[in-house]
């Protein structure tokens, strides 16, 4: 019933505003829930909520100052935020066995993202922000990409290795909030008269936050696999 009701609220609440990017809150606001109802945290899975809501809140006080320094923090924080969900997803990935087991699909994966990453280039390194640091902001978003891409691939490796309901929906909200942070690359460099891919954006971003909450949840099936980092 909790969890129904966060569900609808959530999607009542950012059902779409105007210039007030209401959708800040989204992470916050699950945190919170995570932080009250959740019994057993994982240290970098609550790192990664806690270092995520930080920077939404910075960004939601700070909407219309478009400081250079808030730009900085706030990266580095969602940087931050996102190599702690790495940390916590290969917790429970065996490199030596994704090789050994799904050699194919580690090689087309690794192709796709190098290909990603290019297409990513080719969008960001034309574009000539307004900073003084021209070539430290190209690095950031670059980086930022990579953190993506590769968290994006080892939650799936993750899933194939673990087939829980658990890694099913680590999986599947990695794969929302990383289409959602390519989504806002379209809407802010590319067009911002696009509000569809904003709307999409949020929606996934949403959808993302609340896939980690529902399977932060759900408890490790013992008759999974497992499969320790090595």
């Amino acid at each position: 019933m909790a969890n129904n009701f966060l569900a609808y609220s959530l999607f009542e609440l950012f059902h779409f505003s105007g210039d007030i990017f209401l959708e800040m809150l989204i992470a916050p606001i699950i945190t919170v829930f995570y932080f009250v109802k959740v019994k057993k945290k994982p240290l970098y899975f609550s790192l990664f909520l806690l270092t995520y809501s930080i920077a939404d809140l910075i960004n939601f006080f700070d909407q219309q100052s478009y400081n250079e320094t808030v730009y900085f923090i706030c990266n580095g924080l969602f940087m931050l935020s996102y190599v702690f969900l790495l940390l916590e997803i290969v917790k429970t990935v065996s490199l030596r066995q994704v090789l050994k087991k799904f050699p194919i699909h580690f090689v087309v994966l690794t192709l796709l993202n190098v290909y990603i990453m290019y297409v990513m280039v080719t969008i960001i390194s034309p574009i000539m922000f307004e900073t003084n640091h021209l070539i430290v902001v190209q690095i950031i978003e670059q980086t930022y990409n990579v953190i993506l891409l590769a968290i994006l691939t080892m939650s799936f490796f993750n899933y194939i290795l673990n087939e829980s309901n658990k890694a099913l929906l680590l999986f599947c909200g990695c794969l929302a909030i990383t289409f959602s942070e390519f989504l806002w690359i379209g809407y802010f460099y590319l067009s911002e008269e696009m509000v569809g891919l904003r709307f999409v954006s949020i929606l996934l971003e949403l959808s993302a936050f609340l896939l980690f909450y529902f399977q932060a949840t759900v408890k490790e099936n013992n008759s999974s696999r497992s499969n320790s980092y090595i």
